[in-house]
């Protein structure tokens, strides 16, 4: 008896001077992971009077793989970050590298994204393919790239039923050029209405909004502001879903910099240069889509646009482009478009042709879904069929 209560009292004193240990519960949750990319592979010929010694080529520009990483939050909402890599002048690049909350009531990322210097994305193959038109320039670059995306904080705070959007942000364009202030260069607010996809031929109006841009430009005596505002909207035609009709409007008024010359608009810097010049744009587009028991199968459409450097004579281009795309499978395009350019004299006179015709191959997959909402990461991208 008294051994067994010598063990006791020993059992008794370990307890009193080991630490207690709490329940260890592994809280690690997996994300949920999408992957989505695209492929689109085009055989351009090409008829340049701006660049003579221009080539035929295989181009698959715009080729992308995006990564998304998201997680539901204890107290609501959801975050999580985005990796994206696409071809672009025969690198590859991050294009996208940021990390996003959002809930209900309200949108926000950091990092590398796509730029609020458009509205309307028109039915082209490629962004570029209306680039000039379409966008407010990169008045610190030449690049392709960095006319599409650059680093940025936004906010965005959602309305009535999530149709309604006003946004802000701030953030630094790519420089390539050297002529880039240091630090934030970029704000702009803005507000925009776009219906969900499944309201899309039941509503008139689709997608609206106004944007304001601000960038400060590098000048020699010293920095300056350029204004920037966007305009557009896009709307059915007709309210049939099986064979839809829509049109796209854009206008970009830019009220551009001092001192840009005409010289200045076909230098080395051009892009650049022509970024900062005073101009206004229009964009107008016209599509059918065609879609035989709710299946889309093939679209055709035809873009116009316009551009005028306000300050310089003779200093205006018109784009004239049509297009087609045949849709072989989920995720698997027949395409063609052919566009056509005419300079004014100031940008260089002639003309430039381009014909293409390829295929693009797109996918979009989810692993672990627990969170249930958000679009196709695709989206992200320019697309061909919506």
């Amino acid at each position: 008896m008294k051994k067994v209560a010598f063990i006791l009292v020993v059992m008794g004193f370990g307890l009193l001077v080991q630490p207690v240990l709490a329940l260890e519960v592994d809280r690690e949750v997996m994300p949920r992971i999408t992957i989505g990319g695209r492929i689109i592979s085009t055989i351009d010929i090409v008829d340049f009077d701006s660049d003579p010694n221009a080539e035929n080529e295989i181009n698959i520009e715009d080729s992308a793989l995006l990564t998304r990483f998201d997680k539901r939050l204890y107290g609501g909402g959801v975050a999580g970050a985005v990796l994206g890599l696409r071809e672009e002048g025969d690198k590859v690049q991050f294009h996208e590298a940021n990390v996003f909350y959002w809930n209900q009531n309200i949108e926000s990322t950091i990092g590398r994204t796509r730029l609020r210097n458009t509205l309307i994305e028109f039915p082209t193959l490629r962004d570029e393919d209306l680039l000039t038109y379409s966008h407010v320039g990169n008045a610190s670059s030449n690049e392709e790239l960095h006319q599409l995306y650059g680093k940025q904080f936004s906010v965005d705070w959602v309305l009535d039923k999530k149709y309604q959007k006003i946004g802000a942000w701030a953030g630094s364009r790519e420089d390539e050029t050297g002529l880039a202030v240091d630090g934030f260069d970029s704000y702009g607010i803005g507000y925009v209405y776009e219906i969900s996809e499944d309201l899309r031929y039941v509503k008139r109006l689709r997608h609206a909004g106004i944007l304001f841009d601000q960038q400060k430009v590098n000048l020699p005596i010293k920095d300056e502001w350029m204004d920037a505002l966007i305009m557009g909207a896009e709307f059915n035609l007709n309210m049939n879903p099986l064979r839809n009709w829509s049109m796209g409007l854009q206008a970009i008024i830019n009220n551009g910099v001092e001192g840009i010359s005409a010289a200045d608009l076909t230098s080395a810097n051009a892009v650049a240069n022509r970024a900062r010049a005073k101009s206004r744009a229009l964009i107008a587009s016209i599509r059918l889509i065609n879609r035989p028991n709710l299946l889309t199968r093939w679209q055709a459409a035809i873009n116009l646009a316009y551009k005028d450097y306000s300050d310089i004579n003779n200093a205006s281009q018109w784009t004239l482009a049509p297009g087609f795309v045949y849709t072989l499978g989920q995720g698997v395009d027949l395409l063609g478009q052919v566009s056509y350019t005419d300079y004014d004299a100031s940008l260089g006179g002639g003309a430039d042709t381009l014909i293409q015709f390829g295929i693009a191959f797109s996918f979009d997959a989810r692993f672990n879904d627990s969170i249930g909402e958000r679009t196709s990461i695709l989206n992200m991208e320019h697309g061909y069929i919506d």
